[in-house]
């Protein structure tokens, strides 16, 4: 294997495979290095399905990156011959003045979107499958539905790999650093060299950047998500139930996705608590996928889910998974060049929502570890807003 590349990159999982697959499109002589074997259950980007939508709540600023994730995910899609993504629409509800809707009511007018706002009632009259109030206020997304995230990766690191990407699987990085025209890794293979080194190490990326010399604090939690046997319900496929999500106030909210196997994933209805997980310490970290699942956490996944999907009582429960998120300090993700290394640029802190823009964030990557720089609308996420 050669030492020297135009780019390193660190992590392949959702923002680094799709780095890799953007880089090899440019041209670019690129290796990828990843501590496990990508696709794997040891991360953020697992579990069959995961949720996308435009109408974004968190912040109206995402949806141009969103509305370029979805045409990432479709190119993609065409490229590896695989459906990655699935319309099979959104609802999101809540008792009255609920933010979660205020949100996406808010994005659909700044950029046009086509959503749908309606009362607990109608809900239940489009969807019997949900019990909510009359008076709950309710907004619904045509475009709204879920992507394959195994599928995804694998379909990016076979096209980055056709493009001539050599990765690097079960190698973990020791150290980096950077030059003035270079950038390196040590690795237990040796040290690799590259004109820029993209980190998107998810979870790990406390680690990679350095604890309390890093330019922000991410904390990684340990989230966990529950599958409620379907039964063959044919109210539970994905063309009859919408992707959704129930603001429950100040507790976590809890959403679902139709039933969908993958590439190993379990069957059946996929739910879990939004950031409900507890927060796993360095101590932790290494063992924190592979503890048993919080029994509590479990039952009141299930409870939260009764309490608006009646079919469910009773159901037994398929599967449960651990998976990580790694929260910012204000939960948008952290994405740009490291303010004291200019040759390496960053993604993370996605604060579990960030694989439904792994496209474009691929793309994002790609733009800041050739040039340097972006055209794409990412100052709201750059790392020195913590410490300006």
């Amino acid at each position: 294997m050669q030492r020297s590349f135009d780019v390193i990159v660190v992590g392949l999982g959702a923002m680094g495979s799709c780095t890799a697959a953007a880089l090899s499109r440019r041209g670019a002589r690129v290796l990828g290095v990843d501590r496990f074997d990508p696709p794997h259950a040891r991360g953020s980007s697992h579990g069959g399905s995961r949720v996308i939508r435009l109408s974004y709540f968190e912040h109206p600023d995402y949806v141009p990156l969103l509305r370029e994730a979805y045409d990432g995910f479709d190119r993609l899609s065409r490229d590896a011959g695989v459906q990655l993504r699935h319309e099979t629409g959104l609802v999101v509800g809540g008792a009255p003045g609920n933010q979660t809707c205020a949100g996406m009511l808010r994005s659909a007018r700044e950029h046009g979107l086509a959503v749908a706002a309606i009362d607990g009632r109608e809900l239940r009259r489009l969807h019997p499958q949900f019990r909510v109030a009359d008076d709950w206020e309710v907004v619904t997304e045509a475009r709204g539905g879920f992507v394959r995230p195994e599928a995804t990766i694998a379909a990016a690191l076979s096209l980055a790999e056709r493009g001539g990407v050599e990765i690097l699987r079960h190698t973990a990085v020791s150290a980096w650093g950077s030059g003035a025209d270079r950038a390196w890794i040590d690795t237990p293979h040796g040290r690799f060299e590259g004109g820029a080194l993209v980190l998107c190490g998810g979870a790990w990326m406390p680690g990679l950047l350095g604890g309390s010399a890093a330019p922000v604090s991410l904390r990684p939690t340990r989230e966990t998500i529950v599958w409620i046997d379907d039964a063959d319900d044919p109210r539970w496929r994905s063309d009859a139930m919408p992707v959704w999500l129930f603001d429950r106030g100040d507790a976590p909210a809890v959403y679902g996705i139709p039933a969908f196997a993958d590439m190993g994933s379990p069957r059946g209805l996929k739910v879990g608590l939004h950031g409900r997980g507890p927060a796993i310490s360095p101590e932790q970290f290494d063992g924190a996928l592979d503890v048993p699942v919080d029994g509590d956490i479990v039952a009141e996944t299930l409870a939260a889910t009764c309490a608006h999907v009646p079919s469910a009582h009773g159901r037994a429960v398929a599967a449960t998974r651990h998976c990580f998120y790694t929260m910012s300090p204000d939960t948008d993700f952290v994405l740009g060049l490291h303010p004291s290394h200019p040759r390496v640029a960053i993604a993370g802190g996605c604060s579990g929502h960030g694989f439904k823009f792994a496209p474009v964030l691929g793309e994002v990557l790609a733009d800041l570890s050739l040039t340097g720089v972006t055209a794409r609308p990412i100052g709201f996420l750059r790392p020195t807003r913590f410490n300006p």
